[in-house]
C-alpha cells in the first residue's frame, strides 16, 4: 500500500501582490480532482491512515491524501465543495491565532492579504469529511524558536483548534516544512501524526511524524500531475535521479573493467 500526499495552499483566482507559487486556479484544481476520481483514487483523511496503520481500518485500493496548508477562506468556498462532489476526504491545517484573519506572516514580502477561514467555516466542513489539523499559532520557522516559544506554538495551536472543534486535533503540519528532532519531540507530545514537505510516497513504514507530501504548483500540467501522484515527485526530479544513478552505474562498470584488465 502506497499513499501519495498532495500539498495545496490557496485555490482560486491569482492576485497581484501574493506569493506567485501559492495559488492553483479553481479550473486546474477541478481537472486534477476529476482525474483522480476517474482513475479510482479516493481522498482520505489523516485519521483514516492512522486507523489503517493500527490495523483498525481498511484503505481504498488507491488512496490519496489531499492537504491544504494555512486554511484560506477560498479553499472553503471553492475547493472543498469540489472535494465534496467527488466524495473525497481531505485535511486542512490551520494557523490558529489568525483564524478569521489573513496571512499576516506573508505581508512583509507579499502585501496583498488573503483571507483565512473563520471558526464557523472550520466547524461546518469538519462535519463533512474534512479533517482539520494545526499549523502552529503564527506560522514561524519552528527550528529557530526557544523551547518555551516552541511549546506555545505547537501545544498552543492544539488547544486553540481543540476549542473550535470541541475535540483534540490529531495532526500537525510543520510551517515552511521546517523541523528537527527537537521540533518533532514537541509535536509528538500533542499530536498523533505530522506532515512534512518532503517528497515521495508514504507506506506503512513511513514515520507518522514525517508524512510525505508533494507541493502541487500552479503551472503543473496534467501529465506532470499524473506522474506526481504515481511516483510522489515531479517528473524532472525523477529523471534527474535516474540520470544520477545511471552515471554512477557507468562509473562503477568502468572501474570494474579497469580492475579486471
Amino acid at each position: 500500500m502506497t499513499l501519495p500526499g498532495l500539498l495545496y495552499h490557496h485555490v482560486g483566482p491569482r492576485r497581484p501582490g501574493t506569493y506567485p507559487e501559492l495559488t492553483v486556479t479553481l479550473e486546474r484544481f477541478e481537472r486534477q480532482m476529476s482525474w483522480l476520481d476517474r482513475r479510482g483514487y479516493v481522498g482520505i483523511r489523516p485519521s483514516d491512515w492512522l486507523a489503517f496503520r493500527r490495523g483498525d481500518g481498511t484503505m481504498p485500493r488507491r488512496p490519496v491524501l489531499i492537504t491544504f496548508d494555512d486554511a484560506y477562506d477560498e479553499v472553503a468556498e471553492v475547493a472543498l465543495p469540489v472535494l465534496a462532489r467527488h466524495g473525497f476526504g481531505a485535511a486542512v491545517f490551520v494557523v490558529t491565532s489568525h483564524v478569521g484573519g489573513s496571512n499576516a506572516w506573508d505581508h512583509e514580502q507579499y502585501p496583498h492579504p488573503l483571507d483565512l477561514m473563520n471558526a464557523e467555516q472550520i466547524r461546518y466542513w469538519a462535519r463533512r469529511k474534512i479533517e482539520f489539523g494545526a499549523h502552529s499559532r503564527s506560522h514561524p520557522y519552528l527550528t529557530t524558536l526557544t523551547a518555551e516559544r516552541l511549546a506555545e506554538e505547537v501545544e498552543g495551536s492544539a488547544r486553540d483548534l481543540g476549542r473550535i472543534l470541541g475535540g483534540i486535533p490529531l495532526s500537525f503540519a510543520y510551517p515552511h516544512g521546517a523541523h528537527d528532532q527537537r521540533v518533532r519531540d514537541c509535536v509528538v507530545r500533542s499530536f498523533a501524526l505530522a506532515m512534512s514537505c518532503e517528497e515521495g510516497l508514504n507506506t506503512a513504514a513511513t514515520d507518522p511524524y514525517l508524512m510525505r507530501r508533494t507541493v502541487v504548483t500552479p503551472d503543473i500540467s496534467m501529465l506532470e500531475f499524473a506522474w506526481l501522484v504515481r511516483l510522489g515527485e515531479p517528473a524532472m526530479h525523477h529523471l534527474r535521479r535516474r540520470l544520477r544513478l545511471r552515471s554512477r552505474a557507468v562509473a562503477a562498470a568502468r572501474w570494474l573493467r579497469k580492475r579486471a584488465a
